[in-house]
């Protein structure tokens, strides 16, 4: 069964703030910034300039190319300026954002790697030039997850995903009062660290901090762009750990509290396919631990309004037909598979489905067993007339 988790985009964007950036002197307000040309121009062989000067101009001609979508010119030109000028944090938070795009540009993992790391550095390098600005360290956090999601060795991918919940940690003491960090900070420990707990308690105890955070987002976030995502990661972090609690009260209320914080994420972003797709599993896991109908049927409308803003989600359809089956409706549960096995190339859902005890009470059932590729024994058909000598 598929997890989906709301506002986990940790893709580098190219900040706009970027262009605003100067270092040195300040131009006069109504001094726009140098045109590529212009800039070549100004370190043309007559004219001397000072290192300050050749640090600020190649900034400059940086962003430039930046706006212009030049990534590997402007990691040059960025390269140039710190060189001129070592203490330069503005000019290395843009050179790693310009390695960060190349990376994304890159045609192989191995160059992918090589530029995200190479980015990490540069964020490094600008965080110790200046300390005290939150966004270097949220693009460092950014960057050490992607180099973690690329296929590295499972240590090294523990220690990215360890370092980003750091800087993501380090933000927010630098910006108490910003949402972001706090978020960020919660989906690395909701989504990336579990999987590297030594048992169930440690995950729990992941699950448990991240709900903390998610918490102290909520409590900052303004904006329905803000608020919609939070609380759709907190409840699936409370699903996430109601699922390995061993407690079965716990189990509940860790549920019904997730009910709660979908509710309110629903409110504000009614338009959120994956929201109430993670609310419709969570009713699934609650109905089968009340074993009420009412959890059932309010599950197959969440996942039924899911489907209505993003149709053929295979991963909604498999829940679907899960509920189907837990409310003994076998016509149903068909249709649902086979719009799930339409809709999912690799055919995973059906390899789960052959396992799922969930559809283990259609086992027998003509339409599914040959949706499922499976024949009675000896190919005896479903009506078998009465054996007699009489003539028929």
């Amino acid at each position: 069964m598929s997890q989906r988790t709301i506002g986990l985009g940790v893709g580098l964007v190219l900040l706009a703030a970027a262009a605003g950036v100067r270092a040195g002197t300040e131009p006069a307000p109504s001094a726009p910034i140098p045109s590529t040309q212009a800039v070549v121009q100004a370190g043309s062989p007559a004219t001397t300039l000072t290192p300050d000067q050749v640090a600020q101009g190649q900034f400059n001609l940086g962003v430039e190319l930046m706006r212009e979508r030049k990534f590997a010119g402007a990691a040059q030109a960025f390269e140039r300026a710190t060189n001129a000028r070592t203490n330069f944090p503005e000019a290395y938070n843009n050179w790693g954002i310009s390695l960060v795009q190349l990376g994304k540009q890159a045609f192989n993992e191995t160059q992918q790697l090589q530029d995200f790391q190479a980015a990490a550095e540069k964020f490094s390098t600008g965080a110790s030039q200046k300390h005290d600005v939150k966004s270097t360290y949220i693009l460092w956090s950014e960057t050490l997850l992607l180099i973690g999601d690329l296929p590295v060795d499972a240590r090294t991918r523990l220690a990215c995903y360890q370092g980003a919940a750091e800087k993501c940690r380090q933000a927010a003491e630098l910006a108490p009062n910003d949402w972001d960090s706090y978020n960020k900070w919660a989906v690395i420990l909701s989504t990336k660290l579990p999987a590297y707990a030594v048992n169930d308690p440690a995950r729990f105890a992941l699950y448990q901090e991240a709900a903390s955070l998610y918490a102290k987002a909520a409590e900052r976030a303004r904006f329905s762009s803000e608020i919609g995502p939070v609380y759709a990661n907190w409840a699936s972090a409370l699903v996430e750990a109601a699922r390995i609690s061993s407690n079965q009260e716990v189990r509940a209320g860790l549920l019904r509290e997730s009910l709660e914080k979908f509710d309110r994420s629903a409110k504000v972003q009614p338009n959120a396919a994956g929201t109430y797709a993670m609310w419709g599993s969570a009713l699934i896991d609650l109905g089968k631990m009340s074993h009420r109908r009412n959890d059932f049927h309010a599950a197959a409308e969440k996942l039924d309004t899911s489907l209505d803003l993003r149709p053929d989600d295979a991963g909604v359809l498999y829940n679907l037909a899960r509920v189907y089956a837990l409310l003994d409706e076998p016509v149903l549960v068909v249709e649902n598979l086979k719009k799930c096995f339409a809709a999912d190339p690799t055919q995973s859902y059906r390899q789960s489905a052959t396992l799922d005890a969930d559809f283990a009470g259609l086992r027998g059932d003509t339409e599914f067993d040959e949706l499922m590729g499976r024949t009675a024994a000896h190919s005896v058909p479903t009506y078998n007339p009465r054996l007699s000598d009489s003539p028929q």
